[in-house]
C-alpha cells in the first residue's frame, strides 16, 4: 500500500492505481468510492463501470460483486531497493497529504498486506471477462408492487361482484362489469417491465414488448406526457421505456454510463463499440470524450405559468365568497393563502438553463445564477410518487453553498437534462 500511495503522490489522477486500490480494498464502500474516483478522471472506463454495475446488482439481489484481478508484469523482478531518482517516486509525503490526506477512507480500510504489484509499471489492473451471470440475469424493473396488488385486488373485486349482482339482476352487474372493465387500463399502466443486461434494454408490456442494443440507439427524447422514455433504433423503430418503474433514476444512469453521447459526451464511433459492448477485451481502448459545446434548456411558457392560470380564478372565486358570504370569511381567506403561495412558488421555479464550458447558468424569473463544475457538489435525479401511484422525477442541483435547484417540467425530459448536466460535471470537477 505504501507503493501505491507513493504512485498517487507523483500523479494524483492516475486511473490505474486507483483500479488497483480498488482491487485490494475489502469494504463495498470504500471500494465503491476508488471507483467512483476512477470514473472521475475517466468517465468512460469500461473496468470501473462494470464494477459498478456490479455492486449495484449485487445490492438489488444478484450475485456479489467480485474485485478485478490484478496481474502482475511476466518481466523479472525489480531488486529489493529503488532508487531514489525514479520520477514516479520524487513527491514528497507532504504532497500526497495536500491533495490526499492520510484520512482517506480507501487507504484506512485497505488490509496491510503487500499489493499484488511490485512497482507503478506492474500497477495494471487485468479487465474481467463479462460473466454468464450478468447476462442471464439482467436488472429488472417494475412498477411499485403495492399499487400492482391493489389494482390487480380491484379487479378481481369488480368481476366477483359484478357476477354476484348479474345472477340476480343483469342490468346491475354491468355497472359493477364497466368499473372492471376501467380498472383494465389501470392494469395496463402498471404493467410496464423494463429489464436492462449487457446487451441492451428491453421494455415489455401487457399487450407489446421491444428491445434495442446499446450500439442501436441511435437518439431518445421524452414521449407521453412524461411517462415514456422513446428510443429511437437504427431502423427507425421506437422502444418505450415506462419512466413509472421504480428504480427508473438506476436506469438513467446506467444508460448515461453505456451510451454518453446520448448526453452530451462527443465520442468516435470506433471506440463507440469498446464502450457499450457486452464485456471488455484485454488490450481495447477505451474511447477518449469529452463534454462538447454548449446547450439551452428553456421551459415553455404554459409549462412555467401554467400553475398561476390555474389558480387565479380559484383566487378570484374565493375572494368573491368572502366578500358576499361573510359566514365563510375564515375558509375564503386560507384558500386564497394556500393559492397565494402556490403561485408564488412557480415564479421561482427555473426557467432556463444554459451549459457551457465550465459554467452552468439557472435562471429564474427574478435573476440568474452562474456556477463552475467545482461550485457544485451534487448532481442528482430524484423521483416522488403521488398518491394515485404516480412517478414525477426531478433533477436535484445541490450547490457546495446555498441551496438546492430543482430542475422539472422541461419538454427535453428529465432524463436528458440529468444525463447532460451530469456528463458536464463530471468532465470539468476536477479542472
Amino acid at each position: 500500500m505504501e507503493l501505491l500511495k507513493q504512485a498517487l503522490t507523483a500523479n494524483p489522477d492516475d486511473v490505474d492505481a486507483w483500479l488497483v486500490v480498488a482491487a485490494v480494498v475489502d469494504q463495498p464502500e470504500r471500494k465503491r468510492q476508488c471507483l467512483n474516483r476512477v470514473l472521475s478522471l475517466d468517465p468512460v472506463n469500461q473496468i470501473a463501470r462494470d464494477e459498478l454495475l456490479e455492486m449495484d446488482r449485487a445490492a438489488m439481489g444478484g450475485t456479489p460483486p467480485s474485485a478485478p484481478r490484478p496481474v502482475a508484469d511476466n518481466r523479472p523482478d525489480p531488486p529489493p531497493s529503488y532508487p531514489t531518482s525514479t520520477s514516479a517516486f520524487e513527491s514528497g509525503s507532504a504532497a500526497f497529504a495536500s491533495n490526499y490526506p492520510a484520512s482517506t477512507p480507501a487507504f484506512e480500510s485497505a488490509p496491510q498486506q503487500s499489493p499484488p504489484v511490485a512497482s507503478q509499471a506492474q500497477a495494471k489492473a487485468a479487465p474481467r471477462p463479462a460473466s454468464k451471470a450478468r447476462v442471464e440475469k439482467p436488472l429488472v424493473f417494475k412498477f411499485p408492487l403495492f399499487w400492482r396488488i391493489l389494482t390487480y385486488v380491484a379487479l378481481a373485486f369488480f368481476l366477483c361482484l359484478g357476477l354476484l349482482v348479474a345472477s340476480l339482476d343483469v342490468v346491475k352487474g354491468l355497472l359493477f362489469f364497466g368499473l372492471a372493465f376501467l380498472t383494465m387500463f389501470s392494469v395496463m399502466i402498471i404493467s410496464p417491465k423494463v429489464e436492462v443486461s449487457e446487451k441492451g434494454i428491453r421494455a415489455s408490456g401487457l399487450l407489446s414488448s421491444s428491445e434495442v442494443g446499446w450500439n442501436d440507439i441511435k437518439s431518445m427524447k421524452s414521449g407521453g406526457l412524461g411517462h415514456t422514455l422513446q428510443l429511437l433504433k437504427s431502423d427507425g423503430q421506437v422502444v418505450k421505456v415506462s419512466t413509472q418503474v421504480s428504480g427508473y433514476p438506476r436506469i438513467v444512469e446506467i444508460m448515461r454510463q453505456k451510451r454518453p453521447d446520448l448526453f452530451g459526451l462527443a465520442a468516435s464511433p470506433a471506440g463507440q463499440g469498446n464502450l457499450v459492448g457486452s464485456g471488455y477485451e484485454q488490450g481495447s481502448s477505451v474511447p477518449a470524450v469529452a463534454f462538447s459545446g454548449s446547450k439551452k434548456f428553456e421551459k415553455s411558457f404554459l409549462a412555467q405559468y401554467a400553475m398561476t392560470f390555474l389558480y387565479t380564478p380559484v383566487c378570484l372565486l374565493a375572494a368573491w365568497s368572502m366578500l358576499s358570504e361573510p359566514e365563510y370569511r375564515v375558509g375564503a381567506l386560507l384558500l386564497i393563502i394556500v393559492c397565494g403561495v402556490l403561485m408564488a412558488l412557480a415564479l421561482f421555479q427555473v426557467k432556463t438553463i444554459k451549459v457551457e464550458p465550465n459554467k452552468l447558468t439557472l435562471e429564474t424569473l427574478f435573476g440568474e445564477k452562474d456556477f463552475s463544475a467545482r461550485e457544485i457538489k451534487e448532481i442528482k435525479m430524484k423521483t416522488v410518487r403521488t398518491r394515485s401511484g404516480t412517478a414525477r422525477h426531478y433533477v436535484k442541483v445541490v450547490p457546495v453553498q446555498g441551496n438546492g435547484y430543482s430542475l422539472a417540467g422541461f419538454s427535453e425530459g428529465e432524463e436528458i437534462i440529468y444525463g447532460f448536466l451530469t456528463n458536464w460535471w463530471s468532465t470539468y470537477r476536477n479542472r
